[in-house]
């Protein structure tokens, strides 16, 4: 067996064997019942406790479901139902035709919008009104001269 011995004062760790004597101290003895370990260190006996397992396993694991991009449609199960972890040549060739279905109906849709979009008349925006006060300001300003006016192009 190896054990992991961590030196806080140092913060240093290193794996070791039992009555291994390649660093400053040894591992004398493990206790499996206790889970513990004596260590030599500078002639003084240390028995250490093994770290408790802060992390259980829950089974096997399973990736979440992917979450649907903003103005995206929701995913048809047909599509994530449809994969297995070691697919026959049916399976696949049934995957296959369910992303195709997909893949035909968002481009019918996109289609469809961008029909919508060409059809519906431009929006035009009118230009923000100045106030009267700055109109009037101008025209006593310019001391009987035409503003210069810019000409505005839809």
């Amino acid at each position: 067996m190896r054990f992991c011995i961590f030196d806080p004062a140092r913060k240093v760790s290193a794996w070791v064997k039992l009555n291994e004597k390649d660093h400053d101290f040894v591992v004398k003895t493990y206790d499996a019942n206790n889970e513990t370990v004596t260590v030599d260190h500078g002639g003084r006996a240390l028995t250490l406790a093994m770290r408790a397992v802060k992390v259980a396993s829950s089974g096997q694991a399973t990736a979440p479901a992917p979450l649907p991009s903003p103005g995206m449609p929701m995913v048809p199960n047909a599509i994530t139902q449809s994969v297995v972890a070691n697919p026959s040549p049916a399976d696949e060739q049934r995957r296959l035709e369910a992303v195709a279905a997909e893949v035909r109906r968002r481009r019918a849709l996109r289609e469809q919008a961008s029909l919508q979009a060409a059809s519906a008349p431009p929006v035009v925006e009118a230009p923000p009104a100045q106030p009267a006060q700055n109109q009037n300001k101008r025209q006593n300003s310019s001391s009987g001269q035409t503003p210069n006016r810019t000409r505005q192009r839809n």
